[in-house]
Parts: structure tokens; sequence; C-alpha cells
């Protein structure tokens, strides 16, 4: 048996305290129940008994359409750090990142700070055995306006479609005839 992974590590500098503040709180997890926002560290285990909760999850992924608050992952670890009186927070995956939940969250932050910039995040996708098939990776450029997403597998495939529709079938293919000898265009 093999073990896959999907690994990054990014981060957002030259934080402010209120872009650090508004981070934080994006990134809590939270519960919600109608229109009731619980933080989990609060006490909610009564209305647990009464009705599930219409989301569990980080606050940032509440809008998010693609988000499946059953399982409750935030596919990411982050921390916030300084460094030389700079303030940022690391994003960073170890064995099973989402970069969709990253990308989410850094363009809520693009919108709401710097809706002028850009960031950009890769990711490495690999396998704990040599197996066929099993590493890649991508890349995510998030801006105010957009998220763009390139994976290698997306690459490999439409180069390998395109070549495919480039290519004539060997039946229909000229032949050449130079003295008593036939060379085929390969």
């Amino acid at each position: 048996m093999a073990d896959n992974y999907l690994q990054f590590s990014e981060a957002i500098d030259d934080l402010t305290a209120g872009e650090e503040t508004w981070l934080k709180e994006q990134l809590e997890t939270i519960i919600v129940f109608g229109d009731k926002v619980y933080l989990e560290s609060e006490p909610v285990k009564d209305r647990l008994a009464v009705e599930e909760p219409a989301f569990v999850g980080s606050r940032f992924l509440r809008d998010n359409p693609d988000f499946d608050s059953s399982f409750d992952v935030l596919g990411f670890d982050f921390a916030f750090e300084e460094q030389e009186n700079v303030r940022s927070l690391w994003l960073y995956a170890e064995s099973y990142g989402d970069p969709n939940h990253v990308a989410w969250l850094i363009q809520k932050f693009l919108k709401q700070f710097r809706p002028d910039r850009s960031w950009s995040l890769t990711y490495a996708s690999t396998c704990s055995k040599p197996r066929v098939g099993e590493f890649g990776g991508g890349a995510v450029f998030v801006t105010a306006a957009e998220i763009k997403c390139h994976a290698a597998d997306d690459f490999v495939q439409q180069q390998r479609s395109a070549f495919e529709q480039s290519r004539t079938p060997r039946a229909a293919r000229p032949l050449r005839t130079t003295s008593a000898v036939s060379i085929v265009n390969w």
C-alpha cells in the first residue's frame, strides 16, 4: 500500500494588525444553527441534541458552494509568524492539502484588503512509492476577481488530446518513393 500526498507551503506577507485580526476570525471554526453562529469553543451541546447544524467549518468557507461541511476539513494548516517585525500568515500542508480552500480564503482577503494585488501557490502531488501516474502538481493564481488553477495532469491530457487530433492515421499517410525504397513519414 502507498500513501499519496498533496503538499504546499506559501505565505501572505506584510500583514497589518487589521488584516491579521480579520484572517484569525475567518479561520475560526464556527457552528451555525439557523441564523445563530457559535464559535467551536462555545457550549452548544444542548442544541446538537435537538437539531443538526446548518454549517460546521471555518468561517471563510461558509459561502463556498463547493464546501461540504459534513466533513469539516480545512484542507491546510496555518500559523501566524513574525520575522524582523513583519507579520505573515503561513499556509501549508504536509500530507493532504486542499489548494482550493486556500484560494477561497486568499480571494476573500484580496477583495477585502488588497484588490489590486495577486497571490499564487504551487503544490506537489507525490506518493510514498514510485507508482506510475501518482506524481504531479499544479498551481493556483488568485486575484480579487478570479481564481485560476492549473494541474499538471490537465496539461498532459490537453497536450495528448491536441497531439492525437493533429495526427493522421497511418493508413492515410502518404508514402514517398525514392529509388526502389518506400519511406514512411512518421
